[in-house]
């Protein structure tokens, strides 16, 4: 049986002050050089499903993807991919935030993968997240091809919920802006034993490839 093969690209740098805490912040995504984009659209599969995240950053990136020609099949919007809500923090720099000498600001990174900004979510939650819809896709779209378009914290999640790693240890995964990393699902029935039906095929590849 043909592998589901997921494509999980970063968005295109986002428009926004270096040091920016932008998580569910709706910023744009920064315009990209035609080259690149199209280097980038022939590493992906035509007549795919397409998936973005109600952020715009993501739509953004698809649009610039699709006006070099590329053309997926469908595309869907799923919010269990967005980025981490990081609360009362969003929009703030993490330079004031530390200035500012918030107890909660200190208090978050004694253990940043499970630890709450207020009124926010921690990486441990939208690990959850990820992973469940990353799960029912997979399910519901057997031998197809996938491309995500999502964000630095739901790509990281999904690499580590393919992996079985700890939301801590999924921290240390590095997902650069327009790097793509590539995951297949053999299927349930392909499964024996107990092998992971997944197989990380790349992680974090430069927009150069």
């Amino acid at each position: 049986m043909k592998p589901t093969r997921w494509h999980l690209l970063r968005h295109a740098p986002a428009a926004v002050e270096k040091g920016t805490v932008y998580g569910r912040t709706d910023v744009p995504a920064i315009p990209q050089d035609p080259a690149l984009l199209k280097r980038i659209a022939t590493q992906l599969p035509p007549d795919s499903l397409l998936v973005t995240t109600p952020l715009r950053r993501t739509a953004e990136t698809a649009d610039m993807l699709e006006a070099t020609g590329w053309a997926p099949r469908n595309r869907i919007v799923e919010a269990a991919f967005a980025e981490q809500d990081f609360g009362t923090w969003e929009g703030t720099t993490h330079d004031t935030l530390g200035h500012q000498g918030s107890a909660d600001y200190a208090a978050f990174w004694d253990n940043p993968a499970r630890n709450r900004p207020p009124n926010g979510e921690s990486f441990a939650d939208l690990m959850a997240r990820a992973s469940a819809a990353f799960a029912i896709l997979t399910n519901t779209h057997p031998a197809q091809d996938i491309v995500l378009i999502g964000h630095g914290g739901s790509i990281r999640a999904i690499v580590a919920t393919i992996l079985g790693m700890t939301p801590e240890n999924a921290l240390a995964l590095e997902i650069s802006p327009l790097s793509l990393c590539l995951a297949d699902h053999a299927g349930t029935e392909e499964a024996t034993g107990a092998l992971s039906p997944w197989r990380l095929r790349g992680l974090n590849i430069s927009a150069g490839f």
